[in-house]
């Protein structure tokens, strides 16, 4: 088992009911942890020891995908598992307006790469 998904109390919850899903600009991710993508792509079917942002242990989560795609051509994929289904500019309104809240400075383009991982809770038996 990895040890390391950090996760919010509001993410934490997400995941509790099914899947989480992250999306995030992969050049952030590599200025903050390179190669981070690509370690993340070859752990697939990995389980990850899950901790809220207090470093207590919560569960545990699966990594079921992890794929790059791009701001103004988002993976179908994507799309539908945060509940934008097929409607590109809905995504990218409302997950460009989220971004920019978090990140003033950081702006997103077309061709920005996103970064996807998806997890699901481990529920031991």
């Amino acid at each position: 088992m990895k040890i390391g998904l950090y996760l919010d109390e509001i993410s934490l919850q997400i995941l509790k009911k099914g899947l989480f899903v992250s999306c995030e600009p992969k050049q952030r991710i590599e200025e903050l942890a390179p190669g981070l993508p690509d370690e993340r792509v070859a752990e697939i079917g990995e389980t990850y020891l899950v901790c809220n942002m207090n470093n207590e242990e919560q569960g545990k989560a699966k990594l079921i995908d992890a794929f790059t795609t791009t701001f103004g051509e988002p993976d179908a994929r994507l799309l539908a598992l945060i509940g934008f289904q097929d409607n590109i500019e809905k995504f990218q309104k409302e997950f460009g307006a989220f971004y920019q809240k978090q990140f003033p400075d950081a702006e997103l383009l077309s061709e920005t790469e996103l970064f996807v991982t998806i997890y699901e809770p481990v529920r031991d038996s």
